[in-house]
C-alpha cells in the first residue's frame, strides 16, 4: 500500500520571495505524490482505482421547484425598474385563480373540458343580456339570524374606472342592488374588481339600511311628486291598476309591496336617482291619520262602486274641530301641462297621423 501524502497547510500570503518559495513548495509536494501513487499501481496491478464518478447539473431554481405562490408572483406581479418607468400597469387586473378547481381524482381530461365550457343559463332579466332585474337570492345570514324571506335583484351593474398614478387607468365594477321582502326594502351599492364580489357586497349591505314603506290595500296613500338631482317621479295611487311603470320602478315596487300604481319618469333616467327619488317621495308621504290629525277633519275617500257615497277613512284623535278649512281663492296645486291638456281633450299621440 502506498502512503496517501495529504499536505495541508495554511499559508499567509504576502507580498516578496518568501510566497513564491511557499507556492512553489507545495507544486513540488503534489508532483511527488502522484509519483508515488503510480509507481503503487505498476507494483500491485491486483489494486484497481477508484470507478469515475459522473456528476449531474442541476438548477436550483428551475420551474418544476417552484412554489404556486411565486409562480402566481412572477405572473402578476412587475419587476421594481419596470414599476419605477411606469410599466405592469395592467398586469394588477389579473386574478389569481385556482387551477385545480373543478377537477376530481379520476376524471378525463376531455370530461373536464366539457364541464368547463357547459354555459349554466341564469335568470332572465328585463332583457336577454342584461343583467337588470335578475334575483341574487337572500342575502348571507349575519350575527342577527338569516333573512330567507328577502329577496335580492340587480338594479343596475357598470363598468368604472379610476385614473392612479402608479397603475393607470384602473377599472372597477360599480354594482346597485335592492332588498326587499313586501314590507320593507332597502338598496345598496357595492363595488369590486368582479362582478361578483361587487354583488356579494350590494347585496348583504342593503340590508343594513331597510325602509318601511306605508302601504294602503297595495298601494300609495295619494299621489306623490318626488325630485332627486335631475329626475322628477310622478306618482299616481290607482286601485285594481298592476304597475304601469319604468322597470326599474316596477322592480322595487314588487321588493316593496305595492301592486298598484302608476309612475312616469321626467328628466333623467340614471337608475340610482330613480331609486333615491323613489325612496324619498315613499318615505316621505302622509298616512290618512297623520293628515286627519294635521288638518283636524275627517279624511274621506270616494268609491266608484259606492257613487257619491264617501267613506271615512281617518278621524282626528282629538276631534274634528267646528270650523271648516278656509279655501284659498286660487289653490296652491301643481299642474303637469299633459294632465291639463288630457283633461281638455286636447292630448293628441304623436303616432296618430301614421299610416299603419
Amino acid at each position: 500500500m502506498a502512503a496517501s501524502i495529504g499536505v495541508c497547510c495554511a499559508l499567509r500570503i504576502t507580498l516578496g520571495a518568501a510566497s513564491l518559495r511557499a507556492v512553489g513548495g507545495v507544486v513540488q509536494a503534489s508532483l511527488l505524490a502522484s509519483r508515488a501513487s503510480a509507481a503503487s499501481l505498476q507494483r500491485h496491478p491486483a489494486l484497481s482505482p477508484l470507478p469515475p464518478t459522473t456528476s449531474q447539473q442541476t438548477r436550483h431554481g428551475s420551474f418544476f421547484n417552484k412554489t404556486a405562490e411565486e409562480l402566481w408572483r412572477g405572473v402578476l406581479a412587475e419587476s421594481g425598474a419596470g414599476a419605477r418607468k411606469g410599466r405592469g400597469k395592467r398586469t394588477r387586473r389579473k386574478l389569481r385563480r385556482d387551477l385545480n378547481r373543478g377537477q376530481t381524482i379520476g376524471e378525463q381530461r376531455d370530461e373536464w373540458e366539457r364541464r368547463r365550457k357547459m354555459k349554466v343559463k341564469r335568470e332572465r332579466g328585463w332583457t336577454g343580456n342584461s343583467w337588470g332585474g335578475i334575483s341574487l337570492g337572500p342575502p348571507d345570514p349575519g350575527p342577527n339570524g338569516t333573512y330567507e324571506d328577502f329577496d335580492s335583484r340587480v338594479i343596475e351593474v357598470k363598468s368604472v374606472f379610476n385614473m392612479t398614478a402608479k397603475e393607470g387607468r384602473k377599472r372597477s365594477i360599480s354594482c346597485l342592488v335592492a332588498v326587499g321582502n313586501g314590507n320593507g326594502a332597502a338598496f345598496a351599492l357595492g363595488k369590486a374588481a368582479d362582478r361578483n364580489t361587487a354583488l356579494r357586497k350590494a347585496k348583504n349591505r342593503a340590508i343594513h339600511y331597510l325602509y318601511y314603506i306605508e302601504r294602503y290595500n297595495d298601494h300609495t296613500y295619494h299621489d306623490i311628486d318626488s325630485k332627486f338631482k335631475r329626475t322628477t317621479l310622478c306618482m299616481k295611487k290607482q286601485s285594481k291598476y298592476g304597475l304601469h311603470c319604468h322597470r326599474a320602478v316596477i322592480t322595487l315596487c314588487k321588493l316593496i309591496g305595492i301592486k298598484d300604481m302608476y309612475c312616469k319618469v321626467e328628466g333623467s333616467v340614471n337608475l340610482l336617482n330613480i331609486t333615491r327619488a323613489l325612496f324619498t317621495g315613499l318615505a316621505s308621504q302622509e298616512t290618512h291619520q297623520t293628515l286627519a290629525d294635521k288638518k283636524q277633519l275627517h279624511v274621506v275617500e270616494f268609491q266608484s262602486q259606492r257613487g257619491l257615497l264617501p267613506m271615512v277613512v281617518a278621524s282626528p284623535k282629538d276631534g274634528a274641530r267646528p270650523n271648516p278649512e278656509s279655501e284659498d281663492e286660487i289653490p296652491n296645486t301643481r299642474l303637469h301641462w299633459d294632465d291639463v291638456r288630457a283633461a281638455q281633450g286636447l292630448k293628441r299621440s304623436i303616432w296618430a297621423g301614421v299610416k299603419r
